[in-house]
This record gives structure tokens, sequence and C-alpha cells, in this order.
């Protein structure tokens, strides 16, 4: 959870202790993506904490939602991969939505009409004995030229662009940014979009 989130939860566990009502208010969403992700045949989606939250949302809308009709229609997109990078200070963040990525990812190795998943969670804090049971995970940051790399050799032939968009701190958008933006040629358009947030 974020500092604000976490002060949310403290404020609750007072309410309790003294018997008060919580009372919380919340507004949003507001506004729409900036970009309609179907049209891309490969998208990198790069999280940094609470900003997988978004991701989760276009994640169910590619994959469905796992556990629920089965028989329910993917929605029509010409998406052939996805690759995920999660980033996070301390590997106990990743409790609140890896059991739906982990969803995601099996749906995507047994469906053949969904596309491929790929899922890197990337722990920065911690060291190397905290664990994420089910998952894969690599103790350092990322290096957003390699994640580029990999997502321009795992694309499929002829294709023509890509999407990468980021949430997350400035700084990990900022290096996602130049990373992509390094890839742009005359065979190939990175298409780069953004949400900042800071506390």
């Amino acid at each position: 959870l974020g500092d604000h989130t976490k002060k949310i939860v403290e404020y609750a566990e007072r309410c309790a202790a003294d018997n008060k009502q919580v009372k919380i208010r919340s507004d949003g969403p507001y506004g729409a993506l900036p970009f309609n992700y179907c049209r891309y045949g490969s998208i990198l989606f790069v999280a940094g904490g609470i900003g997988i939250t978004p991701i989760i949302g276009i994640l169910k809308d590619i994959y469905g939602n796992v556990g629920s009709d089965s028989n329910k229609k993917h929605p029509s997109h010409c998406i052939k991969n996805v690759s995920v990078v999660w980033i996070m200070p301390h590997a106990a963040e990743a409790t609140l939505f890896l059991g739906l990525l982990n969803s995601f990812h099996l749906k995507s190795l047994e469906d053949p009409t969904v596309p491929d998943l790929k899922l890197s969670i990337h722990v920065t804090r911690d060291s190397n004995d905290a664990m994420i049971i089910g998952q894969q995970v690599t103790y350092s940051k990322p290096d957003f030229n390699v994640v580029m790399d990999e997502c321009v050799g795992n694309k499929p032939d002829g294709l023509k662009s890509i999407l990468a968009y980021a949430c997350g701190p400035t700084g990990m958008v900022n290096h996602l940014w130049d990373a992509s933006m390094k890839k742009n040629s005359k065979e190939l358009r990175v298409d780069f979009y953004h949400e900042t947030f800071e506390f």
C-alpha cells in the first residue's frame, strides 16, 4: 500500500479502537486512457507500486474476469503479446494483485485465443530472501533498455507499432520514456503514454 492508503488504514484502526464509525469520501475515476490499446499487436505495461491499478483494469478487459463465465467473448483486438513489468520496494506489496496477475498469466498459457503474457516483478529494497509465492522475482530495478529490446524482439513479424504505457513515479516513467524513444525507427514506432504520481 502507498503512504496515503496506509494513513486511511491507520485512521480506520483508530476509529475501530474508539468504537467510532469510519467516514471516508472517495471521488473519481476521472478521464479515460489517452490511447486505444486494442489497436496494438504488442504492449508493454510498466507499473511502479500501486501504479499497477489502471493496468489491472486493462488486463481484465484483455483476459476477461478470470473465474467468471468462461464462455464470455474476448474483446476484439489485434493484441498478440503483453509484457507487464511491476516494480515495488517491498515484496509484501505484491500480495494485493499477485493472484489476479498469476491467473491472467495462466489463462494466457492455457487459452490460445488470448495474447501471450510475460510478467516480470522487480523488488528494489528487500533482500533476496523476501519471497513472493508463485512468481519469479528480480531483486533490482529493471534495465529499461533490456526491457525494450525484449519487447522489440518478441513483437510479431510485420508489426509496425508497439504501445508502451507507464504508471508510477516520475523517475521510473522518464527512464522508460528514454528507452522507448530509442526504439523508434523507419520500421517501428513506439507509442509512449504515461501517468505519474509522487507522494
